[in-house]
C-alpha cells in the first residue's frame, strides 16, 4: 500500500470509530420544564411548512413527506425536549427535539404531554 492509500484508510477507520463514539454518546438532557413526551404515535415534520401542510392529516401527503425525508413517525412514549423558542406564533404547533439527532421536529401540540 502506497504511503496516501495508508492514510486513507487510517482516516476512514478513525472517521468510523469517531461516528460510533458520537452514536454511543448519552442522550442530551432536557431542562425540567422543557421534557416532553409524546402521546400516541404522531408523524412530526421537519419544518413548519411541511408541518401546515399536513394539516387536515392526510395518508397520501404522510406518505409523501415520509418517503422524501420531511416527515418522521414519532412512537408513543417517546421522551422529546421542547425548543422553548420556536419563532412561530402558532400554539397548536411544538418544536421538539429528540433525545439524539440533530433536526428539530415539528408536532401536534395534542401529541405532547410533560414528561413524568
Amino acid at each position: 500500500m502506497t504511503h496516501s492509500r495508508l492514510a486513507a484508510v487510517a482516516l476512514t477507520i478513525g472517521c468510523l470509530s469517531g461516528s460510533a463514539a458520537a452514536v454511543a454518546a448519552a442522550p442530551a438532557h432536557c431542562a425540567r420544564a422543557d421534557a416532553l413526551e409524546i402521546r400516541g404515535d404522531v408523524p412530526a415534520a421537519l419544518s413548519f411548512d411541511v408541518y401546515r401542510q399536513l394539516r387536515p392529516l392526510n395518508a397520501r401527503r404522510i406518505a409523501l413527506f415520509e418517503a422524501a425525508g420531511e416527515v418522521k413517525r414519532l412512537p408513543d412514549g417517546l421522551p422529546v425536549c421542547q425548543i422553548a423558542d420556536d419563532g412561530v406564533d402558532d400554539p397548536s404547533a411544538v418544536l421538539v427535539r429528540l433525545p439524539q439527532g440533530k433536526n428539530a421536529w415539528w408536532v401536534s401540540a395534542a401529541n405532547v404531554q410533560a414528561a413524568d
